[in-house]
């Protein structure tokens, strides 16, 4: 369950290549961005802030021809991952719709816009490779939540279906259990949103993304792209 979390960068993995194939070529990004440590450290950034910021630059889209329709689609992939890793492994929602998902990346969206992140430094290796250090310091919005704060909301919903005991579970009907968790759905969401003003950063974090020279392009680490990713919100009080 744990690694779900990564479904986000497997959906965006396809961007990630592109832009790599785009610093192999000449001209256009090749000359606006410098020398290839620049150009490597601008396209972690880059692909940083599509990620969390939903921000673009325009060079890369004239250099990839793609869209801001195209980014945007990009930028939503991420959010609707994130917003059906909450729904699966954070507040066991079991009946998500697309309307409570819509309002869950709406969300995610505000939390994201907390992200503190910096491309520290580029360094080529003697192997050829790159190495590019980020430092990032986790969102703290979820710290401010619990489980036990969720499975109590959800033990009021129930009771306003009329639900008391595991008695009173099992002879409820499926149709009244959606409803029940769709109402649980939208208060763990209120609560979210509720704590969304006073989100705030924790200690910094540095990972080191390897960029490997795959022949015709050049390549990110998957996994050390996952770990920015698996940190920058802070789901330890989920166990995460």
């Amino acid at each position: 369950m744990k690694r779900m979390r990564k479904m986000k960068k497997a959906l965006l993995i396809l961007l990630s290549l592109t832009l790599m194939l785009s610093l192999t070529g000449c001209g256009g990004l090749w000359d606006l961005l410098g020398d290839e440590s620049d150009r490597i450290a601008a396209y972690i950034q880059g692909y940083l802030d599509l990620t969390y910021k939903g921000q673009f630059n325009e060079d890369y889209m004239e250099e990839l021809d793609l869209t801001e329709e195209d980014m945007q689609e990009r930028y939503e992939s991420g959010l609707r991952a994130e917003a059906q890793f909450f729904e699966m492994a954070i507040g066991y929602i079991e009946y998500p719709t697309e309307e409570s998902t819509s309002r869950l990346m709406d969300i995610y969206a505000q939390i994201y816009s907390y992200s503190d992140y910096t491309v520290e430094s580029c360094t080529k290796l003697e192997s050829g490779n790159y190495a590019v250090e980020v430092s990032f310091r986790p969102i703290d919005t979820l710290t401010k939540l619990s489980p036990e704060q969720f499975d109590q909301v959800f033990v009021e919903v129930l009771g306003e279906f009329g639900v008391y005991d595991d008695e009173d579970l099992a002879n409820m009907s499926e149709e009244d259990y959606i409803a029940a968790d769709g109402v649980y759905a939208q208060r763990i969401m209120d609560l979210l949103e509720q704590a969304i003003p006073g989100t705030g950063n924790g200690e910094e974090r540095s990972v080191i993304v390897q960029i490997k020279d795959a022949g015709d392009y050049w390549e990110p680490v998957q996994e050390d792209i996952d770990t920015i990713d698996y940190y920058l919100i802070d789901y330890s009080s989920f166990g995460y």
